[in-house]
């Protein structure tokens, strides 16, 4: 593959699996996390299928790894063309803060969030039958790891809007 081809491809993977995990985020941060919390065991059922049915960590984690690798490639190709001098450049800076802004959004999310999504997920799945309450204590939790998948979301989305942001005006500085 010649310079240009390899170039399209990254630039192709970074944009689409990026603009995946951007848009999941703010739905998840905006609307979805929101939702299940204010419709109680419905909401419940319905997120246990989109997560565990539906496996959208398993697509979300495949965009974030396109996305964070497509990113370093490409910045380190801009680097070494330069021996270094690009990274300088306004336009490399704020691709520079752009890529460490994701980069701390995908740490954070699947520390803050996807940790309390899966200990959630642990939970649900552990009560004796399908629709079956929730202990006192189980409730307690499960309330605690939605505050806290809350919090992780609204982290991320804060962090995916200033890497976005970057990119967006990166090459026009």
């Amino acid at each position: 593959m010649n310079d240009t081809t390899v170039t399209l491809v990254l630039r192709l993977l970074h944009i689409l699996a990026g603009s995946f995990w951007v848009g999941v985020a703010f739905l998840m941060a905006g609307f979805l996390i929101p939702t299940v919390r204010e419709t109680g065991p419905a909401g419940g059922r319905f997120m246990e299928h989109l997560m565990v049915r539906r496996r959208l960590p398993v697509f979300l984690g495949i965009a974030i790894l396109l996305t964070v690798l497509s990113g370093f490639a490409m910045y380190g190709r801009l680097v070494a063309a330069t021996h270094g001098a690009w990274a300088g450049t306004p336009p490399g800076i704020a691709y520079g803060v752009g890529g460490l802004a994701a980069v701390l959004g995908a740490v954070l999310g699947m520390g803050i969030a996807g940790s309390a999504g899966r200990r959630m997920a642990t939970i649900i799945q552990s009560l004796p039958a399908a629709g079956a309450p929730a202990s006192a204590e189980q409730q307690v939790e499960i309330e605690r790891l939605r505050e806290r998948m809350l919090l992780g979301a609204r982290i991320t989305a804060g962090l995916l809007l200033i890497a976005a942001s970057a990119m967006a005006i990166a090459r026009y500085l």
